[in-house]
């Protein structure tokens, strides 16, 4: 009995079964037919599984929308970060930019300070070498000129400037080859003025053995020597 109740309801099962997809067979052949010959047949059944299909697709189809829209979203976010990052390195680079500016600028300022410096010491090496070449000069004149004349020439000038000429003229005349006459100017000066003649003296010594020569050790009626 219990075999025989088990095989009827699985007949009852695949009848209930084969009904349903007769009648969905039916509904769908009636609504194709319907559309095709533009008729409507207003089917609820129908209607809502045609309904409940549509969102199934709508969903289906929003699904990857929304996937597509997170992607951009997080393209986005991305992006504006990376956006940030070169706002933050192009800042940097300004800031070292203006550094290296500044660095340029200090290392220009720096140069021209050499530059002036070096053209300072240039113009006092030019002035310098003018003074001695013109001195060199003045004593080559005094010391072809007759004695007398050499130093009233010699008394008008300043102390350190007739220590120069002196000096220059022992210069000259070892060059020369011949005996300075700086000593003789010396006594002769001190005729003609002592106090400017003692001042020179200590200025300027001239070495004689192992003692100093000046003024005092040249006698009146010692001849100048040859030049």
């Amino acid at each position: 009995m219990v075999i025989k109740s088990t095989g009827n309801a699985k007949k009852i099962i695949l009848l209930f079964l084969l009904i349903i997809f007769l009648l969905g067979s039916t509904l769908l052949a009636i609504d194709f037919v319907s559309t095709y010959f533009g008729l409507y047949f207003p089917l609820p059944i129908l209607n809502t599984l045609k309904q409940i299909t549509i969102n199934k697709k709508l969903v289906k189809n929003e699904n990857p929308l929304l996937l597509e829209k997170e992607e951009l979203s997080k393209d986005n976010e991305r992006l504006n970060i990376s956006d940030e990052q070169l706002a933050v390195k192009a800042n940097e680079l300004a800031s070292k930019e203006s550094d290296i500016d500044k660095k340029m600028e200090s290392l220009k300022e720096k140069e021209n300070e050499l530059d002036q410096k070096e053209a300072m010491l240039d113009q006092r090496d030019k002035t310098y070498n003018d003074v001695q070449n013109n001195v060199r000069e003045q004593a080559i004149k005094l010391y072809n000129m007759p004695p007398k004349d050499a130093v009233a020439i010699l008394e008008k000038q300043s102390e350190s400037d007739i220590v120069d000429i002196l000096r220059a003229l022992d210069k000259y005349s070892d060059e020369i080859g011949r005996a300075s006459l700086s000593p003789f100017y010396l006594k002769l000066l001190g005729d003609i003025n002592k106090d400017k003649a003692g001042t020179v003296l200590r200025m300027i010594k001239y070495p004689a053995g192992n003692k100093t020569t000046g003024v005092e050790t040249l006698n009146e009626n010692e001849t100048p020597p040859n030049p």
